[in-house]
């Protein structure tokens, strides 16, 4: 197949008459007499579409350059479009390094030789203090001069005070403890100034970290030795004697390390990044807000990054990257419509369901382009529940499923749209169209709308999971997704009654309300001609389960059927199933005056239909149920008449068209073999069977089927659905005592 066959249903037939073309799914007659090529209504959408995604969403992206300068107050908020990076100004560096360096910790080297130094010096004064009270025989004075001796530098009250002591062990003891503690704790010689609150201190060759207020200074050793003295149980008035002469013994053991410090702040100061993360969405500056320096550095550096994603800057470089994208993008439509003329050809054939689809798209396109270009509104603003709703009730799921699949690709060509942001609007597109799609009922919308915004919520919160990105712009998201598929469903409903009769299609929702038996017509229709109601519920029955037997549209298939006869209400007498078995008014008449009578009931059919405002799908049943049939009644009645007129065949045929859907060509079936199988005497299952296959074959043979649609399988299912129904409604009962049977002699196929 080459790709122009795509267009071939616009290709006019050439048996098609006048009032085929004038009734043939709402065509203009005008335009159906243009002899255009059969491509170029679908070519001249395609090329719409293409101008109107290359304006929204051009090769080269639209740059905004009038970003306030510094100092200048903004008019405008100004927002995002994209996560970036922007620098900070110097002052602002430095600022932040010279902060980060005041917090820098120190670095100190535990010195272990002066830890041991200490120790020793403890220990030789408890020796010493131990010796001069074993010497019972010394008086204080000789201890004194010991003492002396020992600790020259010692002030001679500490010295007499220290010999007088009866029993050194309780100052041992606690001096002991007190400077082991202070040892462990740490004593440092000097800090550097700076706002650090914790210290590292090397230790054989490993590094810990300390709160520098545990630290002992120099200047706070003496302080530190009275809490620690304080503490042990030594005796007040000793305590700060004590300090004070165990003052010497102390000395610091971490020292201060500048070199290996100044490498670590040195480290710390080129840690301090020199840029900030802008993200998609956040405001950059206010309206009405004074630009300050971080402002304008962020804004410049905005404009400069639109200017480097505007595209190529040589002509020759648009050119092929233009042609390149409309490539893509013609391939795109093109299977798209391959999948139409497949799955829905009528929409390729029918110059309002082709506009009406290219309006829809084009639509789509401006509201996806004017979300992306918000980026507080996020990613779900995208219309794509609005656009499945609409094109799945307007043309059904076989639309609906492609159009989605379609417009989401549309909008990969936005610099916005990411590849996750594709698949989450690809899932909440399609779960749209699998909701709506078989709506019966209003509360069902209901229902949709509530799925459909929990599935938003829960979108959103995968996508920024699976980016890592969460921040306060997910509550903004979680809105969006929320209100759209609200919004949308809710735009689609208030369009489809204005919509519905300019697209020349019905939804489900106008069938099912048409379908009510109370609807006015029907009603008329039960009151004046009670058999010709009878006639279409049951028809009504009979094409509904054919339809839904060969995928049809069962709906649409049973309200044609309800009102397909509406014409006969002008002169229901004329028409048999309304006579009641009395007399009849053709006896009265010509065949070729009764052939009129009976045919005028199509016509006044479809101008009550159009007076009614019924839809143009419904009104097609109405001539298309008899195609273009021979009233063989009336036409055999003439030729038995021995009048020497000549009798033509075509003044006793139905003005028609043929069917020219599957829906209409079930019904002429059904309208066929219900009448005849009421002119059965005895309507056993194998006569309903054989008339049944008589009568499909016949209208086949007759040519009857050849603009419908319907393949060779289609017709023996419709044959076999129609047998049970049949059967049922025909079915033998016990003859009662005293009854006589009698039979049923009204034909079926004369048309009255």
């Amino acid at each position: 197949m080459i790709w122009w066959d795509i267009f071939r249903p616009w290709r006019r037939k050439a048996n098609a008459d006048p009032a085929t073309r004038t009734r043939r799914k709402g065509q203009r007659r005008a335009a159906d007499r243009l002899s255009w090529p059969a491509w170029l209504p679908p070519a001249f959408s395609l090329l719409l579409l293409l101008i109107v995604h290359s304006v929204f969403f051009p090769v080269a992206p639209r740059v905004h350059s009038d970003f306030p300068l510094e100092g200048q107050i903004a008019d405008k908020e100004i927002r995002a479009p994209f996560d970036f990076q922007a620098p900070l100004p110097e002052q602002d560096i430095e600022m932040r390094q010279l902060q980060r360096v005041l917090v820098e910790p120190p670095v100190l080297t535990r010195l272990v030789a002066v830890d041991e130094s200490m120790r020793m010096r403890m220990e030789s004064f408890g020796r010493i203090q131990t010796e001069l009270a074993g010497l019972t025989a010394l008086n204080e004075a000789d201890r004194s001069e010991i003492l002396a001796l020992r600790y020259p530098d010692w002030d001679d009250s500490d010295l007499r005070r220290l010999a007088a002591l009866e029993d050194p062990a309780p100052l041992l003891g606690a001096a002991s403890d007190a400077i082991k503690a202070i040892t462990e704790q740490g004593v440092v010689d000097n800090l550097p100034p700076g706002n650090y609150h914790t210290v590292r201190i090397l230790f054989d060759s490993a590094e810990s970290t300390v709160e520098a207020q545990s630290i002992v200074r120099q200047e706070q050793i003496e302080t530190w030795l009275t809490a620690e003295l304080a503490g042990s149980g030594l005796a007040p008035d000793m305590v700060d004697w004590a300090s004070r002469l165990l003052r010497p013994m102390v000395s610091p053991n971490l020292v201060y390390d500048a070199n290996l410090t100044q490498v670590k702040r040195l480290a710390a100061r080129q840690s301090v990044p020199v840029v900030h993360d802008i993200l998609r969405g956040e405001r950059i500056v206010d309206r009405g807000e004074r630009v300050t320096s971080v402002h304008a550095l962020a804004l410049r550096t905005l404009e400069s990054m639109l200017m480097a994603q505007s595209g190529p800057e040589t002509g020759g470089e648009v050119v092929v990257q233009t042609l390149a994208r409309v490539a893509l993008l013609a391939a795109m439509f093109l299977l798209f419509g391959w999948v139409l003329r497949n799955g829905m050809p009528t929409i390729l054939s029918d110059m309002r369901h082709l506009v009406s689809l290219t309006l829809i798209l084009i639509l789509y396109l401006i509201g996806s382009a004017t979300a992306l270009g918000q980026p507080s509104l996020g990613l779900f603003a995208v219309p794509v529940v609005w656009l499945a709703v609409l094109v799945s009730t307007l043309f059904r799921e076989k639309a609906g499923y492609p159009a989605v699949v379609l417009a989401v690709s549309l909008t990969a060509f936005s610099g916005e749209m990411t590849a996750l942001g594709m698949a989450a609007l690809l899932i909440l597109g399609l779960a749209a169209v699998t909701l709506v799609r078989r709506i019966r009922q209003r509360d069902q919308f209901y229902q949709a709308i509530a799925v459909l915004a929990g599935l938003g919520l829960l979108l959103v919160a995968l996508l920024d999971l699976s980016t890592g990105t969460i921040d306060t712009r997910i509550w903004n998201e979680f809105l969006v997704a929320m209100l759209t598929p609200v919004a949308s469903v809710a735009l689609a409903l208030f369009l489809l009654p204005i919509v519905e009769p300019l697209v020349g299609v019905s939804s489900d929702l106008t069938l099912l309300e048409l379908s009510d038996l109370n609807h006015p017509l029907l009603k008329r229709m039960a009151l004046e001609c009670q058999g010709t109601f009878h006639h279409s519920q049951v028809t009504g029955q009979l094409s509904e389960h054919a339809a839904r037997a060969i995928g049809a549209n069962s709906l649409l298939t049973r309200v044609g059927a309800l009102f397909h006869d509406i014409g006969k209400m002008t002169k229901p007498e004329y028409f048999v199933e309304n006579q009641g078995g009395g007399r009849n008014r053709h006896d009265e008449l010509s065949p070729s005056m009764s052939a009129l009578v009976v045919g005028a009931h199509v016509k006044n059919g479809i101008e009550m239909g159009q007076q009614w405002r019924l839809p143009q799908t419904v009104i097609d049943f109405i001539p298309e149920h008899h195609g273009t049939n021979v009233m063989k009644y009336f036409y055999h009645k003439a030729l038995e008449d021995n009048s020497n007129e000549t009798v033509k065949v075509d003044d006793f045929r139905y003005p028609g068209p043929k069917p020219q859907s599957r829906e209409t060509a079930i019904l002429m079936l059904a309208d066929a073999v219900e009448a005849a199988t009421r002119s059965l005497a005895k309507p056993t299952p194998g006569r309903i069977r054989e008339m049944v296959k008589h009568i499909a074959d016949e209208r086949m043979l007759s040519g009857e089927l050849d603009e419908c649609g319907l393949t060779l399988k289609d017709l023996s299912v419709i044959r076999e659905s129609f047998i049970p129904l049949l059967t049922s409604i025909h079915h033998s009962r016990i003859a009662y005592p005293g009854q006589k049977e009698h039979a049923t002699t009204t034909g079926g196929d004369g048309g009255i």
